[in-house]
C-alpha cells in the first residue's frame, strides 16, 4: 500500500515575488494552509527541513578486519493520512487529468527509499574502489527521478528532462555557503550538469518549480556509509566489528528521522536492526 497525493492545484500569482501559492481543496498530504513552492523559499528555510549527515569513515577491507553485516529494516507504524483528491485543473495537459504521486512508498509496513546511513567510530569496509557514479534525477512523467539516492563526495550531478514542458529545478546544495542553482529546461531531451553542490557530505535537494509534489534528494556520503532502502525496506553495510558501537539513522522526506543506537557483535556475525517511522 502507498501513500500517494492524486493533486490538482489552484495556482495564484504572489504580487512581486513571482512565485505561486498553492490551495489544495482537501487537506491530506499536501499541507494547509497554502505554501509557496519551494523557489520562493530561502535557502536556509529549505535547508532546515534536511537531515544533518555524520556518516561514519569508508575504507578499503583489510586481512585483519572483523566484518559484522549489519542489516537494516526501515518500517512505519501507524495510519497514514488519507490521499488528497482534486480536479488536475491547470496541470491536465501534461500531468493527466488524474495524476497520482507516490509520497511514501511502502510494502506493508517496509518503508522504500528512506535514506539509511552509519554514524560512528566502526568503518564501513568496501571491497574495493568505487567506480565514479554520476547521480542523475530526471523529470519524467511529471516526476523527479529517483526520489532518493546515494553519491559520493566530488560527484557531478545531471539534471535531466523528459517531459515537454517548460520548468526550472531549483537545486539546493548540500553546503549551506554554496549559492542555490535555478536550472531551466525548455524541451525534452536537454541535460545539464550541475557543478559542485555535492561537493561535501549532505543532502542536495532538488524541486521542480510548478509541480510541488516533485522533488528528489541526493545523499552525499562517503562510499557506502550511505545507503536507500529497497523495495523490502531494507538496507545493508559491513562494518568493523572492532568500532564496538554504531549509531544508525533513517531519513524520509514524509516521515522525519529515526535512529538506533547498536552493540556490534563479533566478526563473521549478521545483525538486522528495525528503525521504525511512528505516525
Amino acid at each position: 500500500m502507498s501513500r500517494r497525493w492524486v493533486v490538482g492545484l489552484l495556482a495564484v500569482a504572489v504580487a512581486g515575488t513571482g512565485a505561486f501559492v498553492f490551495w489544495p481543496a482537501t487537506d491530506g498530504d499536501v499541507v494547509a494552509p497554502p505554501r509557496a513552492v519551494p523557489a520562493a523559499q530561502s535557502a536556509a528555510a529549505r535547508a532546515l527541513r534536511l537531515p544533518r549527515l555524520r556518516p561514519s569513515p569508508s575504507r578499503l577491507r583489510t586481512p585483519a578486519d572483523q566484518p559484522v553485516q549489519l542489516e537494516v529494516r526501515v518500517v512505519v507504524a501507524g495510519t497514514l493520512p488519507a490521499d488528497t483528491m482534486v480536479n488536475a485543473g491547470a496541470i491536465e495537459p501534461a500531468c493527466g487529468a488524474a495524476f497520482v504521486d507516490t509520497a511514501v512508498t511502502r510494502r506493508g509496513s517496509a518503508v522504500q527509499d528512506a535514506l539509511v546511513w552509519v554514524e560512528g567510530p566502526a568503518p564501513v569496509l568496501i571491497g574495493a574502489a568505487p567506480a565514479e557514479h554520476r547521480p542523475t534525477v530526471r523529470l519524467e512523467a511529471c516526476r523527479l527521478q529517483p526520489r532518493m539516492q546515494v553519491a559520493a563526495a566530488g560527484s557531478m550531478l545531471q539534471l535531466v528532462m523528459r517531459d515537454s514542458l517548460a520548468e526550472s529545478l531549483v537545486v539546493v546544495p548540500s553546503v549551506m555557503a554554496l549559492p542555490v542553482d535555478t536550472v531551466r529546461f525548455l524541451m525534452d531531451g536537454q541535460l545539464v550538469p550541475v557543478r559542485q553542490v555535492a561537493d561535501s557530505t549532505g543532502v542536495v535537494a532538488i524541486y521542480a518549480a510548478h509541480l510541488p509534489w516533485a522533488r528528489a534528494f541526493v545523499a552525499v556520503t562517503p562510499t557506502a556509509s550511505g545507503a536507500v532502502s529497497d523495495s523490502t525496506g531494507t538496507a545493508r553495510f559491513t562494518l568493523d566489528a572492532r568500532g564496538a558501537r554504531t549509531t544508525i539513522r533513517a531519513w524520509h522526506p514524509s516521515l522525519g528521522v529515526v535512529s538506533a543506537k547498536v552493540k556490534l557483535g563479533a566478526g563473521g556475525s549478521t545483525q538486522v536492526v528495525t528503525l521504525t517511522f511512528r505516525r
